[in-house]
């Protein structure tokens, strides 16, 4: 067997503070604001590692959320990572532009329908609602359970198994592509 080593750059990938700061928050807005951060720096890995030679002089990188969705899709983003980036932002407009508002059950229910949906590239997935979350520093010790703990709660197990895959999805996927581009 031939090893082959490939530079890939992944501090775009290095969230663990906002991951973490998104969890052990008690504000929504402030756990939706950082997760959906999260979610832009993996678009934005994709698209920097994927936007290589001179196809980056014409596909520059946008600014905007869905700018950056829509590149990392046409980039080969897959459909079940972008449906629930694409939900994400949904619920993180809502809430920016509506202070008030709080995570509503729809909006919530498509995320966990899409972040189930994962199990079309992830063989050996785990359903949102069988998973729980621990809060090592609010609530060390318990599980915080699918449906029990409200729709901050929700939103974050849903985000978190997003998290879970994604991530390793995309890095897979960006190794491969380069490995096939190695002459022999």
């Amino acid at each position: 067997m031939n090893t082959i080593t490939l530079d890939i750059d992944t501090t775009k990938l290095e969230s663990s503070a906002a991951l973490i700061a998104a969890a052990e928050t008690e504000d929504e807005l402030g756990s939706v604001l950082r997760f959906h951060l999260v979610t832009e720096s993996l678009l934005s890995f994709y698209i920097n590692e994927r936007n290589k030679g001179e196809l980056s002089k014409y596909a520059k990188e946008p600014n905007n959320f869905g700018g950056k969705l829509g590149l990392a899709t046409a980039f080969g983003l897959p459909i079940p990572l972008a449906r629930i980036a694409h939900q994400i932002n949904i619920i993180r407009n809502k809430l920016a532009h509506e202070p008030q508002s709080s995570i509503n059950d729809g909006d919530l229910g498509e995320l966990v329908r899409n972040v189930n949906r994962l199990k079309e590239i992830e063989p050996d997935f785990t359903p949102v609602e069988k998973r729980y979350l621990e809060l090592s520093i609010k609530n060390p010790g318990e599980k915080l359970l699918f449906g029990k703990h409200g729709n901050r709660i929700d939103f974050l197990l849903a985000a978190f198994t997003f998290y879970s895959v994604a991530p390793k999805y995309l890095l897979l996927d960006i190794a491969s592509r380069r490995a096939s581009e190695r002459p022999l």
